[in-house]
């Protein structure tokens, strides 16, 4: 076995699998290292009419001709020529760019026009398992690699026979960390063959649903594992890339007329940090830096399921359910410049830009479509940009405030037995909790999708109120207590006449 420092490459190999490498999962590091403490002597030569060639030479007195000097000098051929140059071309031709008299290893007397081919090729695996060197060190990609990543096969193969050379010729790993996944079974587990008929055509499932949906598939599932697949389990992950291409879709819509440009980020950040506590944006905002630290974390432990399944909660639980319904309000009815309508504007930016470089290692063409929509720019890549770290905090009041939005959420679905179809139809009156809600007065109607809260500390229970026989706002369908008939004919609410006449003004 080769020596090094008084180990042996296998000695070597053990060591790095112990101390110097991490394994995703934790079991490839016993798995990695049976397979080192148990294989043979590892001949590296192979007699076949196909590979790449050791380039080795016979001398007419029969010896080996093989030095460093002349293996850099064929390695320079190839590099012109492509290693079919040892089967066309002659040693001599082969040779050009080697100096026999400043070789210090060349035999005395050597005659290079007297060399004869030898036609021994190298193993394959020795030749993929020296890649580290031509993918790694040849093209300043940095060694060692951050990651190696294939299935449970390849630690008795890639794995195993990349860690060798490497080790042997530079004393280290070509890898920091081994990141090992199962193989595609049926949905009954079985191994996928065309002659059981249980494969999937691949071309079928792309036509029908297209390549984010695969990928997005992929991060849900938990790859440690042999992964079961049908047809069937592509509609789930359709429906939920479904919801956040929707999600998306929406934020956007909402931020149009909003001047966005990455220079303005600076701006972003400042404005939103000026944003009151109490706000469904802080909150919003708030639960973004959550999910970017929390997602950024699954990243670097491998954990994609769990990055998967943190940006769907994100945006169907915190968005679709709470934030996007709390602020359609303000968006559709408020005046263009109000102070509230641009905060949420600025807020739905950031949320924008976040959710894009959370999403771009899952969703690679959702992110870039979305970015570029985003600012307007079909030739920048979000993939060539650096997310900016957010950390926005938040009231501490939010979580029982939530508590009591849920207690309100039954009242109203419960006061469809009266006939209250529209919570818009419908107020709240409630004394629970006063002086935390007192705080978040501004956003309780919204929070609480009705046409307004009344905090009194004389009611003794949450109680539905029915307005069914109060004026509706024409244009926000709010029945709250100013809406009345303007001199124009018009009903509507105080915010909504003043943004009407905002509007009125600027298009004159």
């Amino acid at each position: 076995a080769l020596k090094s420092d008084d180990k042996s490459l296998r000695e070597l190999a053990l060591n790095a699998i112990a101390n110097d490498i991490n394994f995703v999962p934790d079991w490839g590091q016993n798995r990695l290292r049976g397979m080192l403490e148990s294989r043979p002597d590892w001949c590296i030569s192979r007699q076949r009419s196909w590979g790449l060639p050791i380039p080795s030479f016979r001398q007419e007195n029969g010896d080996v001709f093989m030095t460093t000097a002349s293996i850099k000098a064929v390695g320079e051929t190839f590099a012109t020529q492509g290693s079919d140059a040892w089967f066309k071309s002659s040693p001599v031709e082969i040779l050009a760019n080697y100096d026999v008299k400043s070789d210090p290893e060349a035999p005395e007397g050597l005659k290079i026009e007297t060399l004869e081919k030898m036609y021994d090729i190298f193993d394959v695996w020795f030749e993929s398992g020296s890649s580290w060197n031509a993918v790694l060190n040849e093209r300043n990609l940095g060694y060692p690699a951050d990651l190696y990543l294939e299935g449970s096969d390849q630690h008795r193969g890639w794995f195993h026979l990349s860690l060798l050379p490497s080790l042997g010729v530079n004393k280290i790993s070509p890898f920091k960390t081994v990141l090992t996944h199962g193989f595609i079974v049926d949905k009954n587990g079985r191994k996928m063959s065309k002659s059981e008929g249980n494969a999937i055509n691949v071309e079928d499932l792309l036509k029908q649903y297209g390549a984010e949906v695969c990928r997005w598939w992929v991060s849900t599932l938990a790859f440690e594992n042999d992964i079961k697949v049908d047809m069937s389990f592509f509609k789930v992950a359709s429906d939920s890339y479904r919801k956040i291409r929707n999600t998306l879709r929406f934020l956007l819509s909402n931020i149009f007329d909003l001047d966005v440009n990455e220079a303005n980020a600076e701006k972003r950040m400042q404005l939103l940090s000026q944003i009151d506590p109490t706000s469904i944006n802080s909150y919003c905002l708030k639960k973004l830096t959550d999910l970017q630290n929390d997602v950024k974390e699954a990243y670097s432990e491998f954990k994609f399921k769990t990055a998967s399944t943190l940006i769907y909660d994100f945006c169907n639980d915190t968005l679709s359910s709470l934030y996007c319904v709390a602020v359609k309000d303000r968006l559709y009815c408020d005046a263009k410049n109000s102070k509230r309508r641009i905060e949420t504007q600025y807020t739905l930016w950031q949320t924008v830009d976040t959710l894009c470089h959370l999403l771009a290692p899952l969703l690679p063409h959702t992110a870039d479509e979305v970015f570029q929509a985003l600012y307007n720019n079909k030739n920048e890549s979000i993939h060539l940009k650096t997310g900016q770290n957010i950390a926005f905090e938040t009231s501490n009041d939010w979580d029982k405030l939530l508590e009591i939005r849920s207690e309100v959420l039954k009242s109203l679905e419960n006061s469809k037995e009266q006939g209250i179809e529209n919570t818009l139809d419908a107020g709240i009156l409630i004394g629970k909790e006063s002086n935390l809600l007192s705080a978040f007065q501004d956003d309780l109607a919204d929070i609480f999708t009705v046409s307004r809260v009344t905090i009194t500390e004389d009611a003794t229970e949450l109680s539905v109120t029915d307005l069914r026989n109060e004026p509706r706002c024409e244009r926000s369908w709010k029945r709250d207590s100013t809406v009345k008939e303007r001199e124009n004919g018009s009903v509507l609410s105080d915010r909504d006449y003043d943004a009407f006449q905002y509007s009125e003004s600027i298009y004159k």
